[in-house]
């Protein structure tokens, strides 16, 4: 499967229940037992799907807006199971930094100590850990703060 020929549209109501199944099944809302909610961000422009011929193959929900530190924030970042190791998440993160290259000279994230493929997907997509703050959503564990300085005028 080409996952560069895959599209990244806006987020749509359509899309939540295939986005909700891939947090369901996903890290860190899995050990969280928590939930997005998508309709917020959809109403804030700020979740976008990537689609593949059965629908939502990966989301993301992000900020390209500074928000933190001359930079703008990945909120969360999801694809399906059978849709991983195909590039979707790197695709996805990608648009990210696209995005909030325009307004933005950085892009940062959190990712929880526990979620192990997490920090290393990030780390190859070339985020470096500049911080952490421990028990700020689980009280075992810490969130790593993750940022990366993006290409000036990137398009």
């Amino acid at each position: 499967m080409r996952t560069g020929a895959l599209p990244i549209v806006p987020m749509k109501r359509s899309h939540i229940p295939a986005c909700d199944a891939i947090v369901a099944v996903s890290e860190p809302w899995k050990t969280l037992r928590e939930r997005i909610d998508f309709l917020k961000y959809l109403s804030l422009k700020q979740a976008y799907v990537c689609i593949s011929d059965g629908g939502p193959a990966g989301f993301i929900i992000f900020t390209p807006d500074p928000v933190f530190a001359r930079g703008g924030y990945i909120r969360a970042v999801g694809v399906a199971p059978a849709m991983r190791r195909l590039g979707i998440g790197t695709r996805l993160i990608g648009f990210a930094e696209s995005e909030t290259a325009r307004r933005s000279p950085n892009l940062y994230l959190c990712v929880s100590s526990f979620n192990r493929q997490g920090l290393n997907f990030y780390k190859e997509c070339g985020y470096i850990r500049v911080g952490k703050i421990p028990g700020l959503i689980h009280p075992d564990a810490s969130e790593h703060i993750l940022w990366k300085r993006l290409p000036r005028g990137k398009t």
